[in-house]
C-alpha cells in the first residue's frame, strides 16, 4: 500500500506531461532553445574547468617545457560536446514522444541524434588514442588499422538505430510480416539463453565470490561488463532456434506456400532472416574485437584483485620471466605492478649472455623503471651488478648513490619495454584485436611455434562471429517444408549441422594454434564448408528439389 501511494500520483504526473507533450507542436523547440542556454550559462561558470589539467607546481623547473595547447583545446570541447549530448538526448525524446508511433517523422530525429553521437565518438576515441600513445609508459606498440577498424565498429553501431528505421519504413507488409514472426522468437531466446548463462556462471562462481568477499557491485559490474562475450557465445544458438521455430511454424500453416504463390522467390520470402544472421553478425564482430574476449578474463582478474578481508592487490603479475633469444638476455621479474604510473617492478634479475650461452653480466634490485624518453632507457635501484668471466662470477659492483638516497644505474642498451616482458604472460584466449596486434609486433622475432596461438586468435575474432549468418544459411533451408512430414527431419538435420559446426570449430582452432594448419585456414575452413552446404540447400529448395536425407541406408548404398 505505502508503494503504490507513491507511485500512483508519480504515473499520474508522468501521464499528464506526456499528454502535454504530444498536443505541444513546438515543445522540442522550446527544449532545444533551453538546451542552448544552458550551454551558454554552464560555459560563463566554467564547467569546463572541472575537467582541465591541473598543475600544483609553483616554480617551474629550468627545463620546464609549456605544455601544447591542442589537448587543452580538445578537453575544453570534449566537456561541452558531452554535456550537449546529454542536453539533446532530452529533446530527441521529446520529440520522438510527440511522432510516436509514426515511423516516418521518427527517422530524421533519430539520425540527426545519431549522427551527433557518431561524430562525438569519434572525436573521443581519437583523442584518448592519441592521448594513450603520448602518455604510454609501456612501450606498447598500437597499430594505427587496428585503432582505424575499432573506430569504425563504433561508428556503425552508433548510427545502427537510424540504419534500422530507414530499412523497416521502406519494408514491404509482407516483408515486416516475416522480420516481425522471426524477432519475437530471437529476443524470446536471447533473454533466456542471457538469463540461463548468466544463472549457471554465479552458481559455479558464487562461492569463489563468497570467500573473496566480493559486494554485490563488483559482481554486477563484472556480469555487466561480460554481457559482450555472453553475446557473443549464445548468439549463434539463438538464430538458430529462432529460424527453425519461425519458418517450421510457417511451413506448418502453409503460410510459406502462400509467400511463394504470390510471385515472391524463395530469396525474397527469406531475405528479412538473413538480414538478421548478417546483422546479428556485425554485432557479434563489434563485441569480439576487443570487449568479449577481454571480458572473459574478468573472473580471474576480479578474484585476483580482492584478498580475504576485501583489501586490494595491487600485483598484475607475479614471478615474469621474459627470454630475449636475439639479445641473449633473460629477465625474472618478482611482481608486476598494475599501473606502471604509480609503482614500479619489483625484485628484478636481468642476465645476459654471450652467444655460446655463458653469463657475461647480470644485474638485480629492488626496484626497476622505465623511462620514455627519447631514447627510452631502464633504471635499477638498490641493487647490484654482477660480472662473468667464463661463466663465473669475478665480481660484485653496488650501484652509485643517483643523489636521493638511493642507488642507482641506468641501463639505456636495455632495448625491452615493459609490455614486451608483460606480454610475455599474455594469454591469447583473453586478448582483443588490438592487444594481438601489439603482442605480434612486439614479439616478431619469437620462434613461430610461440606465434601460432596469437595469429590464430587474432583470424579467429574476425571469423568466429560469423557464425550467426552461417546458422541461418544451412537451418533457413532445413526449416523450410512443404510437408509435415518433413518438419522433424529438417529441424534434426539443422541442430546435427550446429553441433558439428562447433565440433569442426574448435578442432580446426587447437589445429591452427598447434600450427598444424595456417591460421588463416584453419579458423575460416569451416565456416566455408558449412555456408557451402547451406547455399547448396537454398538452391535445392528454391528449385522445389528433395533434399538428400542423411541415414545409414544412403551413407553406405552403392
Amino acid at each position: 500500500m505505502p508503494i503504490r501511494r507513491f507511485f500512483n500520483p508519480l504515473l499520474t504526473w508522468l501521464h499528464k506531461v506526456l499528454l502535454w507533450l504530444r498536443a505541444t507542436p513546438n515543445a522540442w523547440a522550446f527544449a532545444l532553445l533551453i538546451s542552448l542556454g544552458v550551454m551558454w550559462l554552464a560555459q560563463a561558470r566554467g564547467y569546463h574547468e572541472t575537467f582541465m589539467p591541473v598543475y600544483t607546481v609553483d616554480e617551474p623547473a629550468p627545463d620546464w617545457v609549456e605544455p601544447n595547447v591542442a589537448p587543452t583545446v580538445c578537453i575544453y570541447l570534449l566537456a561541452y560536446f558531452r554535456l550537449f549530448a546529454l542536453l539533446a538526448g532530452v529533446v530527441y525524446h521529446i520529440r520522438i514522444i510527440q511522432v510516436f508511433p509514426n515511423l516516418q517523422r521518427m527517422i530524421k530525429p533519430t539520425w540527426w541524434m545519431c549522427g551527433f553521437l557518431g561524430f562525438l565518438v569519434t572525436f573521443t576515441m581519437i583523442y584518448k588514442q592519441w592521448e594513450t600513445r603520448t602518455t604510454s609508459v609501456t612501450g606498447e606498440v598500437f597499430s594505427g588499422m587496428a585503432s582505424t577498424a575499432h573506430l569504425l565498429m563504433m561508428v556503425g553501431l552508433v548510427l545502427t538505430p537510424p540504419i534500422l528505421m530507414t530499412y523497416y519504413s521502406r519494408c514491404k507488409i509482407m516483408e515486416r510480416y516475416v522480420l516481425r514472426s522471426f524477432l519475437q522468437p530471437l529476443f524470446f531466446c536471447l533473454i533466456a539463453f542471457f538469463t540461463l548463462w548468466v544463472v549457471m556462471d554465479l552458481l559455479d562462481n558464487m562461492q569463489d565470490f563468497q570467500d573473496k568477499k566480493i559486494g554485490t557491485t563488483q559482481i554486477l559490474l563484472y556480469y555487466l561488463k561480460l554481457t559482450p562475450f555472453i553475446y557473443v557465445t549464445v548468439a549463434p544458438i539463438t538464430l538458430l532456434l529462432s529460424t527453425l521455430y519461425t519458418l517450421g511454424r510457417m511451413s506448418r500453416t502453409n503460410e510459406l506456400i502462400s509467400m511463394l504463390g504470390t510471385g515472391k522467390s524463395m530469396l525474397q520470402v527469406l531475405r528479412p532472416i538473413y538480414l538478421v544472421g548478417v546483422f546479428s553478425a556485425f554485432l557479434s564482430m563489434a563485441a569480439n574485437y576487443y570487449w568479449a574476449p577481454a571480458a572473459a578474463g574478468d573472473v580471474e582478474q576480479l578474484l585476483a584483485t580482492e584478498g580475504d578481508a576485501g583489501s586490494k592487490n595491487d600485483a598484475l603479475v607475479r614471478g615474469l620471466m621474459y627470454r630475449n633469444n636475439e639479445a641473449h638476455r633473460t629477465w625474472f621479474i618478482g611482481i608486476v605492478p598494475r599501473s606502471l604510473n604509480e609503482e614500479k617492478m619489483r625484485r628484478v634479475e636481468i642476465r645476459q649472455e654471450d652467444e655460446n650461452g655463458q653469463l657475461t653480466k647480470s644485474w638485480w634490485g629492488n626496484a626497476f623503471w622505465w623511462y620514455a624518453a627519447n631514447p627510452p632507457y631502464w633504471s635499477l635501484y638498490v641493487g647490484a651488478e654482477g660480472t662473468y668471466k667464463d661463466g663465473k662470477l669475478v665480481s660484485i659492483q653496488p650501484f652509485n648513490y643517483d643523489g636521493t638516497g638511493y642507488n642507482r644505474i641506468d641501463l639505456p642498451q636495455l632495448d625491452e619495454t615493459p609490455w614486451m616482458l608483460m606480454s610475455g604472460a599474455l594469454t591469447p584466449d583473453f586478448l582483443g584485436v588490438p592487444d594481438l596486434l601489439a603482442y605480434l609486433s612486439a614479439n616478431k622475432n619469437q620462434a613461430p611455434d610461440k606465434l601460432a596461438p596469437y595469429w590464430t586468435h587474432f583470424f579467429y575474432r574476425f571469423s568466429l562471429p560469423w557464425q550467426c549468418l552461417v546458422v541461418v544459411l544451412f537451418a533457413a533451408p532445413l526449416a523450410v517444408v512443404f510437408s509435415r512430414r518433413g518438419l522433424v527431419g529438417g529441424m534434426t538435420s539443422a541442430v546435427l549441422f550446429f553441433f558439428v559446426m562447433l565440433f569442426f570449430d574448435n578442432l580446426f582452432l587447437n589445429l591452427g594454434k598447434g600450427r598444424h594448419l595456417p591460421a588463416i585456414f584453419a579458423v575460416w575452413l569451416p565456416h566455408i564448408l558449412l555456408s557451402s552446404v547451406g547455399i547448396l540447400l537454398f538452391v535445392m529448395r528454391s528449385q522445389n528439389r528433395e533434399l538428400p536425407k542423411l541415414s545409414l541406408k544412403t551413407l553406405f548404398a552403392r
